[in-house]
C-alpha cells in the first residue's frame, strides 16, 4: 500500500540535502564555488519538477505562476469536488469553475 506521509517525508529529506550542501559550497575556491552553485541550482529545479510531477500523478492541481509549477493545496470543498489554492499567487480552482456540461458542444 502506498504511504503518502512516508513518501512526502522522503521528498522533504531530499530538499534538506540541498540545504546541507549549500554551506559546503561556500568553503570552495571562487571558480569551483560558482560551478558548484550552478549545479546545485539545477538539482533544486529538478527536485521541484519531480515533486510537481508526483503531485500531479496523485491528483493535485498545478499552478503555472512559476517554473517549476507550484503544487496547489486543498482549500476546501466545492459543490462538485475539491478546491485547490496556489500557495504563491493565491489562485483558487475547483470543478465549479468548469462550464456546465450541457453547454458543451458535441461533434
Amino acid at each position: 500500500m502506498f504511504d503518502l506521509k512516508t513518501f512526502s517525508d522522503g521528498i522533504s529529506l531530499l530538499g534538506s540535502v540541498v540545504s546541507t550542501v549549500k554551506p559546503v559550497i561556500d568553503m570552495l575556491p571562487k571558480r569551483e564555488k560558482e560551478q558548484a552553485s550552478q549545479k546545485l541550482l539545477e538539482v533544486e529545479e529538478k527536485l521541484q519538477i519531480a515533486e510537481a510531477q508526483i503531485a500531479k500523478g496523485l491528483g493535485y492541481e498545478l499552478c503555472k505562476c512559476t517554473w517549476p509549477p507550484q503544487i496547489m493545496l486543498h482549500a476546501g470543498e466545492a459543490e462538485y469536488g475539491e478546491k485547490f489554492r496556489c500557495p504563491v499567487c493565491g489562485r483558487v480552482v475547483s470543478p465549479d469553475d468548469m462550464p456546465p456540461l450541457n453547454s458543451w458542444r458535441t461533434i
